[in-house]
């Protein structure tokens, strides 16, 4: 599996496995004793939130260019992230050769949403079931005004998991 996290302020965590737990520093804690429900946010704004984000990183692998993927996230993440950070940070998953335009047509499984309990930062976590390798994502939010503006990423594949 490679997963890249990217998060204000700058740190990288290479993840085995989704539902980390990942608390933004400078921000309030997100939920992790009372899961909040999988309907938090409607299914698909939560479906364009993580798609809008994907492309943004696959415009970027295909390019080398983070640039909007920098400038169109929260102020705290542009700071923290500038696009040649961003480019060295999704190495991996850019040598792996990850596309991920068939994000665009799939449907996510949103294993978890939650929402922090001033209600102003997101996160969804979750994995688009395609083959031969699933994309993984754990995608962090921050309300501002009224968008959700990207806080931290993390993007990864795995081998799609087999139905018993």
């Amino acid at each position: 599996m490679v997963s890249n996290r990217i998060s204000t302020p700058g740190a990288l965590l290479r993840a085995a496995a989704l539902g980390l737990a990942l608390v933004l520093p400078g921000t309030g804690a997100l939920a992790q004793d009372d899961p909040a429900p999988a309907n938090l946010v409607e299914p698909s704004y939560a479906t364009a939130l993580i798609r809008d984000v994907l492309a943004a990183v696959n415009h970027g692998n295909w390019t080398g260019n983070y640039t909007v993927l920098r400038d169109y996230a929260a102020p705290e993440f542009a700071q923290a992230n500038d696009p040649t950070r961003l480019a060295g940070l999704f190495t991996d998953i850019r040598a792996e050769g990850l596309d991920l335009l068939p994000v665009m047509t799939a449907e996510p499984v949103l294993l978890d949403t939650q929402l922090s309990d001033s209600g102003r930062e997101l996160r969804l976590t979750g994995y688009f079931p395609l083959q031969p390798r699933h994309v993984s994502f754990d995608l962090i939010f921050g309300l501002e005004g009224r968008r959700w503006l990207l806080l931290g990423v993390s993007v990864g594949a795995f081998d799609a998991i087999e139905k018993p």
